[in-house]
């Protein structure tokens, strides 16, 4: 498993926009989060990475998320 848990979260999260199963509404809002995540992660900024895109893909895999 890879040391660098933020970038690998990031790229879920980076994935699962891009999987398109979600409705449009969602994915906006995934986006927006993933967005910040690497912004973070670019200034260093691990442990806010992480948090992030871990809040993003647990909203992404509610089960509200696909209504």
């Amino acid at each position: 498993m890879s040391e660098d848990l933020a970038a690998d979260t990031i790229r879920k999260l980076a994935d699962v926009v891009a999987s398109n199963t979600l409705p449009e509404h969602v994915v906006e809002l995934l986006r927006v989060a993933l967005s910040q995540a690497e912004t973070a992660k670019a200034a260093g900024h691990d442990q806010e990475a992480l948090t992030i895109a871990s809040q993003a893909l647990q909203t992404a895999e509610s089960p509200t998320a696909d209504q």
